[in-house]
C-alpha cells in the first residue's frame, strides 16, 4: 500500500495558494484596460515613468461650511482662486486645511458651489 507523506489538508491549502497565484491575477489582467482601478494606476505609472508630470498641488484652507437637509459641503480656497468642494453627511469632519490640485484663475466661486449644492439637494 502507498502512503502519502503529506496530509490531504496540506494538499488543499497548496492547491488554493497556487490558484490565487496563477489563475486569479490572469483574470484581472484580462479585463478592459480603461476600466475602474486601471485609470488611477495608469496615470500613476506614467508619472513614475516620467511620461507625464504630477499635478501641481497647493494648500487650501476651509472657507465655508454649509449644512443643508442632512448633508454638508466644505468649501476650501487656495492660491490664485483655486476652489475645492467636499461633500459629506452633516456633522462629519471638515479639515481646516488640505492639499488640493492647483487650478489658477478658476471660474468657480465659494457662493456658486454652495448654491449648486443646495440646488442638488432640493432635487
Amino acid at each position: 500500500m502507498f502512503v502519502l507523506p503529506i496530509s490531504l489538508k496540506k494538499i488543499q491549502k497548496c492547491t488554493a495558494l497556487l490558484t490565487f497565484i496563477f489563475i486569479l491575477p490572469q483574470s484581472a489582467i484580462c479585463q478592459e484596460h480603461k476600466s475602474g482601478f486601471g485609470l488611477g494606476f495608469e496615470k500613476m505609472q506614467k508619472i513614475w515613468q516620467g511620461i507625464s508630470d504630477a499635478p501641481k498641488m497647493t494648500t487650501c484652507r476651509l472657507a465655508n461650511k454649509t449644512v443643508y437637509k442632512g448633508k454638508q459641503i466644505c468649501v476650501y480656497k487656495g492660491a490664485n482662486k483655486t476652489i475645492l468642494g467636499v461633500y459629506n453627511m452633516a456633522g462629519d469632519f471638515c479639515s481646516t486645511a488640505m492639499d488640493c490640485r492647483y487650478e489658477p484663475n478658476g471660474t468657480k466661486t465659494i457662493a456658486s458651489l454652495v448654491k449648486a449644492f443646495k440646488e442638488a439637494e432640493d432635487k
